[in-house]
Order: C-alpha cells, then sequence, then structure tokens
C-alpha cells in the first residue's frame, strides 16, 4: 500500500493480526512464516509495523536529520529484502550490514546531540526481530543462513512469502522444524477497502458509490496493488472528463485499460 505519494497507512484487521503474530516471534525469537496473494498488503504492514519509513531513511549516514526522530528509541525491527538472484554470500553481508547500521543509529539517538561520545560508548544491540520481504527467492541454502543468523542472533524472524512457500519450508525438515507460526494474510475487507480508497485519494472532490466499490473488489479481487492502479486510472479519467461521481460504470471502463476483468 505505497506510492510515490505521502499517503495515510489503514489499520485493517489484517494488519492488527499481523502485529499480533510478529509481536510473538520477536517477544519469544520465533521464526514465523507470513503468506498471502501479492498485493494484499504484507509489505506496507511489515513497513508500518517496524516504521521503516522513519529508520530507512537514515540508515545512509548522509541522509540523517540534525534532530534525531521522537520514535527511533522504541523501534526493534528491521525489513530485508534479498536480490532476486541472491547467493549465501550477499544474504549475509546484507543481513549483517543492516543489523550494525541499525544498532549504531539507535544507540547514537541517544547521543545525538555528543557525536564525539559515539565511539567510546560500549556498542549495544536493538534488533529484536527481522522481517524477510519476498522471502520467496531465498534458495534452501539462503533460508539456512537466514535460521543460523535468528539463533546467533537472538533475534526473531517473519519470512513474508506468496501462498505456497509454507509447504516449501514444510519439506525442508532441517528449516522447518524452526519455525513456529504461520500466518495467512488475506484480502481486505470491502469497508476497509473503500477507507484504503480514500486515504490515497489525491482528489477530496470525488464522490464514489457504494456500488462502484463492489466493483473495485470485485475486477480487482481485492489486491490493493490493482486498487492503486485502478484509482489512478479512473482519477485520470474524471479529470480529463470532468466527473465528481464515480460510479460502477466508470470503474468498469478503467478496468478494461488495464486489462482486468470487468465482468
Amino acid at each position: 500500500m505505497k506510492n510515490n505519494t505521502q499517503t495515510k497507512f489503514v489499520l485493517t484487521r489484517q494488519h492488527q493480526r499481523f502485529a499480533q503474530f510478529s509481536d510473538a516471534c520477536r517477544a519469544n525469537r520465533y521464526i514465523g512464516i507470513c503468506t498471502g496473494r501479492s498485493g494484499v498488503g504484507k509489505t506496507s504492514s511489515a513497513e508500518a509495523y517496524s516504521r521503516w519509513s522513519v529508520i530507512e531513511p537514515l540508515l545512509e549516514p548522509q541522509l540523517r536529520p540534525k534532530l534525531p526522530p521522537a520514535e527511533i528509541h522504541s523501534c526493534h525491527t528491521v525489513v530485508y529484502t534479498p536480490d532476486i538472484a541472491c547467493t549465501v554470500k550477499r544474504v549475509e553481508s546484507g543481513v549483517s550490514r543492516l543489523r550494525n547500521r541499525f544498532d549504531t543509529i539507535v544507540q547514537e539517538s541517544f547521543l545525538w546531540y555528543r557525536a564525539a561520545e559515539w565511539h567510546r560508548t560500549q556498542p549495544r544491540k536493538f534488533v529484536e526481530l527481522m522481517i524477510v520481504d519476498e522471502a520467496q527467492r531465498l534458495n534452501t541454502k539462503c533460508l539456512e543462513s537466514i535460521r543460523d543468523f535468528s539463533k546467533s542472533q537472538n533475534i526473531g524472524v517473519v519470512l513474508l512469502a506468496r501462498p505456497g512457500f509454507e509447504f516449501r519450508v514444510r519439506d525442508l525438515e532441517h528449516i522447518g522444524n524452526h519455525v513456529a507460526f504461520n500466518h495467512v494474510y488475506n484480502t481486505p475487507r470491502t469497508d476497509e477497502l473503500k477507507s484504503i480508497w480514500h486515504a490515497r485519494s489525491q482528489c477530496s472532490d470525488l464522490l464514489i458509490e457504494d456500488e462502484a466499490v463492489e466493483m473495485i473488489e470485485k475486477v480487482t479481487s481485492s489486491n490493493i496493488q490493482k486498487v492503486v492502479n485502478i484509482q489512478a486510472e479512473i482519477n485520470r479519467v474524471c479529470k480529463i472528463n470532468s466527473v465528481s461521481l464515480i460510479t460502477p460504470e466508470l470503474v468498469q471502463e478503467a478496468s478494461k485499460t488495464l486489462l482486468y476483468d470487468p465482468r
């Protein structure tokens, strides 16, 4: 549920369940699997849970602000996304570098105005949970590397992946034995989809009929990324034609342009 503009994150029922699942993995240092269809909001939930919009910019020293973000003291989770053609070496270096940078910025936040003391302070560890997005990219050796990292660093791990990943891990007994939770991230409900639509809307003058929301739910199968795409197309059509009301017929026409099935 992310685009180029700053939008309000909608706390759906699925996100609340994801947060409870992640809390359990973090508290008990478990490895958990979260699966769901592409576009249902897994990555956005991970980023909201970890406050990644606050943390990620700070990972690059040249981008750090002069004032420490107030939320950083309570941050405890990192988000790692492996490359499409990842190797064990790249995974090991990637997660280690991510952890080290996170621990550094959290520790420095306590001494933000006393930079001279940063290197005199005993290093501390702050990461309690690592969320691995697109985990289906990891081969068996890379999964073993993640498992070993979790054990050696005493942190919990959440593996975000597409449906079917859980069966693949289950068949790898030496990895599956370390998985304590399996969580399914489902699509948002109709009322939540409408809230997401309004939160992402760039045109406050546009009104949308309830039947149009139901049509959007149907043609997108409640896939949030598809909702974002169809919203952009509808906004374009409304602007060109000076339309202020979104109807089911308008949704049907927009879905045809995006090759979605309007039936």
